[in-house]
């Protein structure tokens, strides 16, 4: 299930299935107006959140908890001021381990938003999965699709903002997150430990430094 809300952000009471996101117009987010039949599809970028945007201190579900990883939001907005879309995807299994609640979500991405804003960057869609299969909350006890590395929330995020998965990018600090670009057919940019050697996949140490790679090879 990715969540979102109206505007791309995700909201209390707002939750709609992948399959939903992909036929709702309403799951396009701020800057981002073209319908996905009005114009070729484009490169985009799908950033995981908790250790690529926001410091991971594990299970983030407050906003006191938000913390930008230096260079983060500048590195936003630089993808901003070349038109390209951003979308948020993370697994929140918080949801389903009852750590916080769908709700406490929505604050924190409102949050990050609004503080995105102070630096002139913003976030085109936020798109999250509450799910785990060992999960304690009985209404999100189960496997996803959406849940990273399957393919759902990129998926969702290519209808939404008229992507071109083959052609955008994954950037994120985890496993899951090269293996949704695997899944999808994306590049990917490693933020963790150690190097990848696979095709299509480099290893950098912070979105600050991923973001001119990036944008370096989608202008080619």
């Amino acid at each position: 299930m990715a969540v979102l809300g109206s505007l791309g952000i995700a909201a209390p009471g707002q939750v709609a299935s992948s399959a939903e996101a992909r036929s709702d117009p309403l799951a396009s987010g701020p800057g981002s107006s073209v319908s996905p039949d009005s114009a070729r599809p484009r490169p985009g970028i799908l950033l995981d959140r908790d250790g690529t945007i926001i410091v991971d201190h594990g299970h983030v579900g407050s906003i006191d908890r938000v913390e930008f990883v230096p260079g983060a939001p500048e590195a936003i907005a630089s993808f901003n001021r070349a038109s390209i879309p951003v979308a948020v995807v993370t697994n929140q299994s918080g949801v389903a381990r009852g750590l916080y609640g769908i709700g406490d979500v929505a604050l924190v991405h409102q949050h990050i938003a609004d503080r995105l804003a102070e630096y002139g960057a913003r976030i085109d869609l936020f798109l999250y999965c509450p799910y785990h299969p060992e999960g304690v909350v009985e209404a999100f006890a189960r496997t996803s699709e959406d849940r990273k590395p399957r393919p759902g929330m990129a998926k969702a995020a290519a209808f939404a903002l008229n992507l071109d998965l083959t052609a955008s990018w994954v950037v994120g600090d985890r496993p899951e997150d090269i293996g949704l670009a695997e899944a999808v057919g994306a590049s990917a940019v490693y933020l963790g430990n150690g190097r990848w050697k696979r095709s299509a996949v480099w290893s950098l140490p912070t979105l600050a430094a991923a973001a001119p790679f990036i944008l370096e090879r989608i202008a080619a």
